[in-house]
């Protein structure tokens, strides 16, 4: 069985969104190519871009990691409300994102009472989604699938769990900062294509490092399977996170 027929096989409805969130990615790097509309110094279609490109790997790491849950654990109702809650709220993100986008205005710190509105929202499904990572991460790491090795089964769950707690923590900082910098910074300063800036304080590098712990500590495992490395690259990759939230705080 081919890698895309497995994923689809292990989790469907996250293997589709992924597909989805790729022909979005296309389409907003197609859309920068043709339009030459900037906002804060880059391309009006580079935020919903790297929001698609978060999602493609988000939900095919969630299809993947799928049959580490037990078989009752995927039937049941818990995981199944998962699953619709995750999709629902990124069709809702990704689509406000992309329609500001096209309009040429924020998604994110906007003062247009419309926008301040959605932002609350999306804060809501934001939180929903990291919450349902820990989730997923928490109970694979209490009754998981016993057929699968301990290395991956414990890997899967903490790069879940870690994701889940630290995208929430890193989340919150930005939200609370009131933008992406600590001080004053710019798009246009930026290294592409994530366009982070290091002359200011930037909190989107630890919340970016946090939401890929869900692929980082089962990579580490999958190159050397073993507990003790699943557990070593949590703590490691969770102290990384936090050593960059630190560092952006403190530039």
């Amino acid at each position: 069985m081919n890698m895309v027929a497995e994923l689809h096989h292990r989790q469907p409805q996250f293997a589709r969104a992924g597909w989805m969130s790729l022909a979005v990615l296309m389409l907003c790097l197609v859309l920068a190519a043709l339009d030459p509309r900037l906002f804060d110094g880059v391309s009006v279609w580079v935020k919903p871009a790297k929001f698609a490109a978060s999602f493609v790997l988000w939900f095919w790491t969630l299809a993947w990691l799928w049959p580490a849950l037990s078989p009752a654990q995927q039937a049941g109702r818990v995981a199944r409300a998962v699953v619709w809650v995750m999709l629902a709220t990124a069709v809702f993100e990704q689509g406000w994102i992309t329609w500001r986008a096209a309009w040429g205005v924020p998604s994110h710190f906007a003062q247009d009472g419309l926008a301040m509105v959605v932002y609350a929202l999306m804060g809501l499904g934001a939180t929903l989604l990291v919450a349902g990572a820990a989730l997923l991460g928490l109970m694979i790491l209490w009754r998981g699938n016993p057929a699968m090795p301990h290395p991956a089964r414990w890997a899967a769950g903490l790069g879940l769990l870690v994701t889940g707690v630290l995208g929430g923590v890193t989340g919150f900082a930005i939200s609370g900062q009131g933008s992406a910098w600590v001080g004053a910074g710019s798009n246009a300063a930026g290294w592409p294509p994530f366009y982070w800036q290091f002359s200011a304080g930037d909190l989107r590098v630890a919340h970016f490092l946090a939401i890929h712990a869900m692929q980082a500590i089962p990579l580490a495992v999958w190159l050397w399977p073993r507990g003790a490395v699943a557990w070593g690259a949590a703590a490691g990759w969770a102290g990384l996170t936090s050593a960059a939230l630190l560092l952006a705080r403190t530039v």
